[in-house]
């Protein structure tokens, strides 16, 4: 191992790196072990195939946006707290940026990849139930329904984002107030 480090984590960075440059379709045993600087033995003895490479990195964009939302601390009222929740999953820096591109790739490729769509839906699952969760301690009529149209906003805004970064400050100062509305429905 090169001085300590987690192949695992090197690859799966890799694994984002290509995609992030050209799409799911760039990632191959060669061009990850290529791109991470390994052999390609090494990278087999970790990860014996492309799908296990591509559930690392979807595994690795989990893992840093829980890591963002976890440290998220409950500052102000409710929507001061949902609207830095929802820029925690914006592409408004360029990790946050590659990830939504990665994303956005594994998304297209769960409309034919089952195990793909498994793992997106399990994680959707997994984000709404807790934030239908935060939105009844709020005290929010239809947390459920609010939940939908935040999600439904974040997804919206992070895509429009990826083809144009220019629209960040409108669609951030457009925000708060629809999430203000989503509390009252």
């Amino acid at each position: 191992m090169k001085s300590g480090v987690d192949k695992r984590d090197v690859f799966a960075a890799s694994v984002l790196d290509l995609i992030v440059r050209g799409g799911i379709q760039a990632v191959s045993i060669r061009t990850v072990a290529a791109d991470s600087g390994w052999s390609v033995g090494a990278l087999q003895k970790t990860f014996p195939n492309k799908e296990a490479l591509l559930r690392a990195a979807v595994d690795l964009v989990i893992a840093r946006a829980e890591a963002r939302m976890d440290a998220l601390l409950f500052v102000g009222d409710a929507v001061d707290y949902l609207v830095r929740m929802v820029e925690e999953t914006l592409p408004l820096d360029q990790q946050r940026r590659e990830e939504a591109i990665a994303w956005n790739a594994f998304a297209a490729e769960a409309v034919h990849t089952p195990w793909i769509a498994e793992i997106l839906i399990g994680q959707d699952e997994l984000a709404s139930g807790q934030l239908v969760e935060a939105l009844r301690a709020f005290g929010v009529a239809d947390p459920e329904a609010a939940a939908a149209g935040i999600i439904a906003v974040s997804d919206g805004f992070a895509l429009r984002l990826l083809y144009d970064p220019r629209q960040s400050e409108e669609l951030r100062t457009a925000l708060r107030p629809i999430i203000n509305h989503l509390l009252s429905i």
